[in-house]
């Protein structure tokens, strides 16, 4: 099945899990590059490892990423991070379109009363 909304089903999951277009990006660059550390990251994105840092822990926050360490021979350790395992991605984005989705129909039916009264009051004007 070719889908032809590529953006705009990446802006639904973007919305559905409250993250910014960016955060999808570093997401995105993680599941081509698995595992993979910040500094990694940030030269695939262009961009200052602290950004793409800040967007890692939003992700982690989100339940879409992991992030483990690999212990140096020089010592000290790196983090790597990768995003979780598919079936667990699903259940997780199946759940936040729920959720968006219902969100969506609170405010479709908000605006629904609102048209409403504004209709009452210019009936009770005339």
């Amino acid at each position: 099945m070719e889908v032809k909304c590529d953006e705009h089903i990446r802006c639904i999951l973007k919305c559905a899990f409250d993250v910014s277009c960016f955060e999808m990006e570093v997401y995105l660059a993680l599941l081509k590059k698995n595992p993979a550390t910040v500094d990694e990251l940030a030269e695939v994105l262009e961009k200052d490892k602290s950004t793409v840092y800040k967007s890692l822990q939003k992700l982690l926050e989100k339940g879409l990423v992991v992030r483990d360490y690999r212990i140096l021979r020089s010592g000290g350790y790196k983090y790597l991070y990768r995003p979780v395992q598919f079936e667990d991605f699903k259940v997780k984005m199946m759940k936040a379109i729920e959720q968006w989705a219902k969100s969506l129909t609170e405010f479709l039916h908000s605006i629904e009363s609102f048209e409403k009264e504004k209709f009452e009051n210019l009936i009770l004007k005339a």
